[in-house]
């Protein structure tokens, strides 16, 4: 018996992006984790879909992985140097950074490659990101090569019956057919798929008109078929429950597979990356993340100053969907006088920095299927102002302070109080350095190979519904 691991969605994000997201960063994790765990085994593989999306090739994860890790901590353009100081509002995005922002990401992070590489020139870009959204509704065309993935060139696969197919992916991105799940299920290969969070089919105005249709289709097609679901919280494994059971599509069984944390890198010391006194906030700018009521928060804020003064408020990801009216907001701002910055995917040595020296971090989601910046940020001791929603307090346990996200008030006043009174967080860190465990992420791995009934030294049962 084989367990497989489909990691096509790793490659096709990898070759537009450099660094991962939330589940890119689960997804890639747990597979590191897994292959840790079982060696040389031939009873775990990596596989990807061919072009046709009707069989599988294998894949050498080792030297994927040796490439993402190498790439994620590259500085990019768009960071500030460790050590350098903050930006003022003039050195905030250029004409050319804000009219290529236009561009999907599909397009705007190739085009960004090329351009640094000098293939191309920023009047093409520019042409580009000036072109009406409408035309790129289709596929990308194929630009030159400038990330390195997996070759597909390899012989096809033969599962066999007992084997485990899983994809730990957003694998409602480029769905399997009927055809080919239905070749499994002769065959006797049992199928696995994992759930983040059911945000496109409970909250729809978050998210592209695209993806709510295809987390739809692949709740109705897909996931009922599956043999298994894993989900990376309680509250998500009730949410896919719920959004099923309303369809009137069978629930797979489900088991939960926490998350880890990127716990090592926090005995490393590092530069200072901002000179100023800041507050850390991580993650994607989308409409959920709440970045646009933490712009209202620290207007007031400014208005009303504490004692000690209002410290900068770092936003540390990317720009994501629906997030023009805010990223024109910011602008039309000044970014308050340069008391909000923007590091657009600092690496991961950066966010090392950023997190180790912060006053403490920020995580006001409206919605979560987990919050893994909350986990991450206590696995650097760094105390959380946390949202109360969803899932967000099983990932911050007791070594966060809750507040409901969808009063600014109650924000802005517990946000102030950490601010005013900095014993406080003092406090918490030291509860954190006494009482958190980090996780860690080869739990999580153990946990999926233990369902499957991978032999391993040392596992443990995971949580079954």
């Amino acid at each position: 018996m084989t367990v497989w691991l489909d990691v096509d969605d790793l490659i096709r994000f990898f070759q537009i992006a450099k660094r991962p997201t939330g589940i890119q960063r689960f997804s890639f994790e747990v597979c590191a984790a897994a292959a840790a765990l079982a060696g040389d085994s031939p009873s775990l593989g990596f596989c990807r879909r061919n072009n046709l999306g009707n069989r599988l090739v294998p894949i050498d994860f080792a030297a994927f992985e040796a490439h993402v890790r190498s790439t994620s901590d590259q500085l990019s353009d768009a960071q500030v140097p460790l050590g350098a100081p903050a930006p003022s509002p003039a050195a905030q995005p250029s004409q050319l950074v804000k009219l290529a922002r236009r561009l999907p990401p599909a397009y705007r992070l190739p085009l960004g490659d090329l351009y640094r590489a000098g293939i191309i020139g920023g009047r093409a870009v520019k042409s580009l990101a000036k072109t009406s959204l409408d035309a790129f509704r289709s596929p990308p065309p194929v630009l030159p090569a400038v990330s390195i993935a997996p070759s597909t060139e390899s012989r096809p696969l033969t599962l066999r019956s007992g084997d485990w197919l899983i994809n730990l992916g957003a694998s409602w991105g480029w769905p399997y057919s009927s055809a080919f799940l239905d070749d499994l299920a002769t065959t006797g290969v049992r199928f696995g798929l994992c759930a983040y969070d059911m945000i496109p089919d409970l909250f729809p105005e978050w998210c592209t008109q695209t993806m709510v249709q295809d987390f739809s289709l692949w709740l109705d097609e897909i996931v009922p078929r599956a043999d298994r679901m894993f989900a990376i919280s309680n509250h998500t494994l009730n949410d896919l429950k719920f959004c099923l059971e309303r369809r009137s599509r069978n629930v797979p069984p489900r088991t939960l597979l926490p998350p880890g944390g990127n716990g090592a890198i926090a005995a490393t010391r590092l530069p200072r990356p901002i000179a100023q006194p800041y507050i850390l906030m991580v993650g994607t700018i989308e409409a959920r993340k709440n970045h646009g009521g933490m712009l209202h928060v620290w207007r007031h804020l400014l208005n009303n100053p504490p004692a000690n003064g209002v410290p900068v408020l770092v936003f540390a990801g990317k720009s994501g969907w629906l997030t023009s009216d805010l990223m024109q907001q910011l602008e039309n701002a000044a970014y308050l006088g340069g008391k909000i910055l923007f590091i657009d995917q600092p690496s991961e040595t950066h966010l090392a920095a950023l997190y180790q020296h912060c006053l403490f971090t920020l995580y006001p989601s409206l919605y979560e299927g987990w919050g893994l910046p909350v986990t991450e940020s206590l696995c650097h001791g760094k105390p959380v102002a946390a949202s109360s929603s969803s899932a967000i307090p099983e990932a911050g346990g007791p070594f966060c302070c809750y507040f409901d996200p969808d009063n600014l008030t109650e924000a802005q006043e517990t946000i102030r109080l950490w601010i005013e009174q900095p014993e406080l967080v003092a406090g918490m860190a030291s509860r954190i350095a006494a009482d958190f465990i980090p996780p860690q992420w080869a739990d999580t791995a153990r946990a999926l190979l233990q369902e499957c009934r991978v032999p391993e030294a040392g596992f443990t049962a995971p949580a079954r519904v």
